[in-house]
């Protein structure tokens, strides 16, 4: 009975010991992210700073990571790592091979853009698509910076008409940090309390888009903050001719205030598609891969 006690308390001071150890080590990681986070915070504006994105090391303009803060993972040796829809990127590299053409609609600041350029290598090449005239001017900062020469910035929005249409970019000076990675065309559902500023973009479809270059996409990332059914409407022919793999972020659709998913899901089953929901992520997979 002794004994027995004995290695109860033993066990015990073992769960102590390993729960104080725990707890120490998430007080070091906030510590590390907290002292990171000030790196990036104290550097002024232009600055450009080395940092692991996505699991690869690159150059990036200080305005991109201040973006970022709740994606800010650093490792014990204070380097500035992040990890930005990690589950979006893995997934689409895996269906991809050296040579493939992706189109990432809704590019940003090129955070998936970025594991694209190295999955599809040298012969292969990205059309990172971003009508946001900040975001894009940092995108392709982004892009010279790390020479990412498989990698072509497209000035243009998707919907489901080519044409102009008006856009509203979030500021930066927002309270909330990743205002400006949300912008947006205007739209009736659009909001328009936070600061921004509007103007003209052109509008394109990706049927259209895909024809005029002659591309033969092997996967699309689709991020454009409710306009997602209406790029699709606008990509029937490109997704029926060359079957790519889809990664679509849902939100709410931009017309009828509900989730996307209520009209993507049928648009996609219809032609053949098989899909699966991740959190807010919609992973697509062409009929050719799963009869």
């Amino acid at each position: 009975m002794g004994l027995t006690h004995l290695e109860n308390q033993v066990i015990s001071l073992q769960q102590q010991q390993s729960q104080t150890i725990e707890l120490l080590e998430k007080l070091n990681q906030q510590l590390l992210r907290e002292t990171c986070q000030e790196l990036v915070t104290e550097n002024k504006s232009g600055s450009i700073l080395t940092c692991q994105m996505n699991d690869m090391e690159v150059l990036a303009p200080v305005e991109m990571l201040r973006i970022y803060p709740h994606c800010l993972h650093p490792k014990n040796d204070k380097k500035l790592t992040y990890y930005v829809e990690t589950h979006c990127s893995n997934w689409l590299c895996s269906q991809i091979k050296e040579g493939d053409t992706v189109l990432d609609i809704g590019s940003a600041f090129g955070v998936i853009a970025l594991p694209l350029s190295r999955a599809v290598g040298s012969q292969g090449h990205v059309y990172a698509f971003e009508p946001a005239k900040r975001t894009q001017h940092f995108l392709q900062q982004i892009v010279d910076l790390n020479h990412l020469d498989n990698v072509t910035v497209v000035k243009a929005a998707i919907a489901d008409k080519p044409g102009e249409a008006e856009f509203i970019e979030y500021t930066p000076d927002n309270e909330l940090t990743w205002a400006s990675d949300v912008s947006t065309l205007n739209a009736p559902t659009v909001s328009h309390s936070l600061k921004h500023e509007t103007y003209k973009v052109e509008v394109t479809t990706i049927d259209d888009y895909v024809a005029a270059h002659n591309l033969q996409p092997k996967a699309l990332k689709i991020d454009i903050e409710g306009f997602e059914l209406y790029a699709l409407h606008g990509a029937k022919t490109t997704l029926t001719t060359y079957l790519p793999y889809l990664c679509i972020d849902i939100h709410k659709d931009v017309q009828t205030g509900e989730s996307a998913l209520l009209g993507v899901e049928p648009f996609l089953s219809h032609l053949g598609y098989e899909t699966r929901l991740e959190g807010h992520t919609l992973l697509c997979i062409p009929a050719k891969t799963h009869q």
